[in-house]
């Protein structure tokens, strides 16, 4: 036997010289050392050589996409413990230009020699298997990377009657184990394509000798497939090879992976995953013999890591059996064929009718001497049909901003065919393929998603559930779908407010990517924005923080949350944090926009710096897919600067972006009814009104805009709608007052206030209001109580001690007038033009300490 692989060696060098287009590397060059393992605890020793071949020397030979890969997976498996540990005396590994006929043979002498009695053997090859010519002297070739693409014999490629003859040599005469694994049988133009060489050499590769394991790709008249929906870029059947002896096949758990246990795995998952195409493994041997030793914690570790992946389909790559039946059909079918595979490309799936891949599926499914490739041609329509829906959901769970920072209209527009996509992939596909549940469930989610990208909802609204059903029943189909849980919870947020619920499925979509810091901050945002659970949303952050400190949008949203403490008890010292955790963001990532606006939101409401805002809110429309909000506050630095052609147009931008931006419409319509647009500007204000009821600061700013121009019917519903949104908000009251106050409607102010003030006892503004309505309609003790409340909830509220002020005035006990009159002057009350003409003060100002009280607090205005 040593002699016949000396001998192969020196002919195939000889004859490389003259049967190789390309310069072949020299012998051993970046070879990797022989290696050697330790037990795997079944045998005494192992030995493996492991080769994989994706870029052959010969361009006429097709290149393989992953054998290279697999090959490497294959020897790193052997590497790890469950593998046996093999260190570098025990493996050779062979890839690419290193796997050349002479480097293959050196290792296949070498395990000749090392072999003995008990120990194991393994031979792992990926690449192309093939015989040129149907006769019983050729029973078929493994292609070495110096392979010739005509004429094996020339050198290049092992003979399996020798590649045989070593194996049972090792069995019988070594008396070793012996476990030969082979992909082989890819499609691909080769020499022997036209007499099935890859499918006969697969055959031959199955006949099964004593005390040998064979495991193959697939039975021998089928192809090995590959695709990058096994572990990036892997074949079907490596892929699921190596999880089986892993020990995702440990079936009893026995800790042993047997033969039986990795057989029923691969074909399985392999047979499953590849359809409508077939490909079922081989596994020849004892069934009872074991494999490999199982260690625990890496299972576990890689079974929580495959809960974490998504199906997909990937289309199938046909060459060699696709040129091989194309020869055979007339020019007809060729043509629509060539049709069929460019509308494939642009993605011309359903429309136009009569040139689109639909149409000319139709026409080729149904010709029979494409038989062979209907297989294929369904299962290519099918990935291509899911494919973009694919590239999304792996953008927004791996927080990819191109695909996060989509505008709602730009989502609208690119998601809207999805559902029908998906639903025909499932349909080509049919109910019993692995993939069909998650093309339904992915279909049911796009149709919840789409419906809430259309339209921001009542609360209690209709639609509302019906989003949320679309949402139920996906996830009942792909119980792992984290983005679906992503979603409801989103839904509980405004939609259908209900934060248990919200909570309640952002645990569940944590659960199942519990690293996903883009949708953990999502979360804390909708929280904070509540109002209501900001110690809950400050706890998410901190996991956030956690998981990847070096975040710019976790550390942005630190910020946002800050913010909305200072909101809620207007601590100055939260705004001095808020800065620190955005500054510590740009340091990070200083083309972040949603940054940059923050800022430009710190000094505009914040610290009501607005011109100091405008360089922060510039800088964001700098940035990529700046918001509509952006352009808001830019469009109100102007309008409150007074210069509203610059105020409009930045307003415009913004309805560009986003048509139904609340309070672009409404401020606009400010500046429309300013200009004498009144009639555009209620348009506006109404088509804010209708698109989106749902939140206090809509409903109370349109309040404002109508009482503001007059319209005051329209301003009564904005405000009660607002008061029944949120029935704290202190806003929807005052400016329902208000509208009474304009309409002389007293009866009805009166009990505005009382309700007011009966839901919200601790607001000293309301009891304010009161005792001015008591005062207006001379009910001078009931006004006295109002605003004593008022000042028992806070003391120097200055209106509140002028009304008292004006009450003892008016009944005139002239002490206690003077008294509240200064104590309100001391609390900041600064309007003297109302002092000098409040009719109630006409005895007052004939006093000296009135004129001492004007010195003091009014200097400029009193001349001597």
């Amino acid at each position: 036997m040593r002699n016949l692989i000396l001998s192969l060696l020196v002919c195939g060098s000889i004859l490389e010289l003259f049967s190789q287009s390309k310069p072949a590397s020299p012998a051993g060059r970046g070879a990797s050392p022989i290696i050697t393992p330790n037990s795997l605890n079944l045998t005494n020793s192992t030995y493996a050589i492991v080769v994989g071949i994706s870029d052959y020397q010969d361009p006429q030979i097709p290149d393989l996409r992953f054998a290279d890969k697999d090959a490497e997976a294959f020897a790193n498996y052997l590497r790890s413990s469950t593998g046996g540990n093999l260190d570098v005396d025990h493996l050779k590994v062979l890839l690419n230009e290193n796997a050349t006929v002479a480097q293959f043979a050196i290792a296949l002498d070498w395990l000749m020699e090392v072999v003995k009695e008990n120990d194991q053997v393994i031979i792992y090859f990926s690449g192309h298997g093939d015989v040129e010519k149907k006769t019983i002297t050729q029973p078929g070739y493994l292609l070495c990377w110096d392979a010739p693409s005509r004429v094996y014999l020339a050198g290049g490629a092992l003979a399996l009657p020798m590649f045989q003859d070593i194996i049972t040599t090792l069995s019988t005469q070594n008396k070793a184990k012996v476990m030969v694994i082979t992909d082989a049988c890819h499609s691909g133009k080769l020499a022997g394509s036209s007499v099935g060489g890859s499918q006969i050499t697969g055959a031959n590769l199955a006949k099964q000798y004593a005390n040998e394991i064979k495991i193959l790709s697939c039975q021998p008249n089928e192809y090995s497939i590959e695709g990058e929906q096994w572990g990036g870029g892997r074949g079907a059947f490596s892929y699921h090879l190596i999880d089986a002896l892993y020990g995702m096949a440990d079936n009893n758990n026995d800790l042993i992976v047997n033969l039986q246990e990795a057989g029923r795995y691969i074909e399985d998952h392999v047979s499953s995953e590849v359809s409508p195409i077939s490909q079922v493994p081989m596994v020849l041997g004892n069934r009872t013999d074991p494999l490999s030793n199982v260690d625990s914690k890496m299972l576990a570790s890689l079974k929580s890591g495959k809960s974490n992946q998504m199906s997909f389909l990937s289309a199938i790559d046909s060459r060699g059996m696709e040129e091989d039946v194309l020869a055979n059909v007339d020019t007809s079918v060729l043509l629509i064929y060539k049709l069929f595979k460019q509308a494939l490309k642009d993605k011309v799936f359903l429309e136009p009718m009569n040139a689109c891949v639909e149409t000319y599926y139709a026409q080729l499914i149904i010709e029979p001497k494409l038989k062979r490739l209907h297989s294929t041609l369904r299962r290519n329509y099918a990935a291509a049909l899911q494919d973009d829906v694919q590239q999304v959901i792996n953008k927004l769970m791996t927080m990819e901003n191109t695909e996060i920072l989509l505008y709602r209209l730009e989502r609208l527009k690119k998601y809207s065919s999805y559902p029908r996509l998906l639903e025909r992939a499932a349909d080509l596909l049919g109910s019993n393929h692995y993939i069909y549940p998650t093309l339904k469930a992915r279909k049911s989610f796009f149709e919840g998603w789409l419906l809430q990208l259309e339209s921001p909802l009542n609360p209690d609204s209709i639609l509302a559930n019906r989003i949320l059903e679309k949402y139920r029943h996906s996830v009942t189909l792909q119980p792992d779908f984290a983005l679906a849980y992503f979603q409801m919870s989103s839904v509980f947020n405004r939609l259908s407010p209900n934060l248990d619920s919200l909570l309640f499925y952002h645990y569940k979509y944590i659960e199942l990517a519990p690293t996903w810091t883009w949708a953990i901050n999502q979360t804390s945002t909708l929280l904070i924005k509540s109002k209501i659970k900001f110690d809950v949303a400050k706890k998410l952050l901190d996991q956030s923080l956690l998981i990847n400190s070096t975040n710019a949008d976790t550390w942005t949203k630190v910020g946002m949350f800050y913010y909305h403490w200072f909101e809620s008890n207007r601590d100055y010292r939260h705004l001095d944090s808020m800065e620190a955790c955005l500054q510590k963001a740009l340091g990070i990532d200083s083309l972040n926009y949603d940054t940059w606006n923050w800022l430009g939101i710190l000094h505009f409401n914040g610290r009501n710096d607005e011109s100091g805002s405008l360089p922060f809110f510039q800088k964001a429309i700098e940035m990529h897919n700046p918001s509509a909000n952006v352009y808001m506050y830019i469009g109100a630095v102007h309008a409150n600067a007074g210069n509203l052609q610059e105020a409009e147009s930045f307003y415009k931008k913004g309805l560009s972006i986003e048509p139904y931006h609340d309070l672009c419409l409404i401020y606009l319509a400010r500046i429309y009814m300013k200009t004498h647009r009144g009639e555009e500007g209620k348009v506006l204000l109404q088509k804010a009104m209708a698109y989106d009821s749902t939140t206090t600061r809509v409903q109370s700013n349109l309040g404002y805009t109508f009482y503001n121009n007059a319209y005051y019917p329209e301003a009564e519903v904005a405000f009660k709608r607002t008061i029944a949104l949120d029935s704290y908000n202190i806003g929807g009251w005052l400016g329902l007052g208000d509208v009474y106050w304009k309409t002389k409607q007293y009866a009805e102010l009166e009990q505005v206030y009382l309700k007011a003030t009966t839901i919200n006892p601790k607001n000293a503004v309301l009891f304010r209001y009161l005792g001015d309505f008591y005062l207006f309609t001379n009910r001078d003790n009931e006004a006295k109580f109002a605003y004593k409340k008022a000042l028992h909830l806070n003391s120097k509220a200055y209106n509140s001690l002028m009304g008292l002020a004006t009450v003892y005035a008016r009944i005139q006990d002239i002490p206690l007038s003077f008294k509240y009159l200064r104590q309100s002057l001391e609390a900041g009350f600064s309007d003297f033009k109302s002092l000098d003409k409040k009719p109630e003060f006409a005895l007052l100002r004939t006093k000296p300490e009135w004129m001492a009280l004007m010195k003091k607090y009014f200097p400029e205005k009193i001349k001597n």
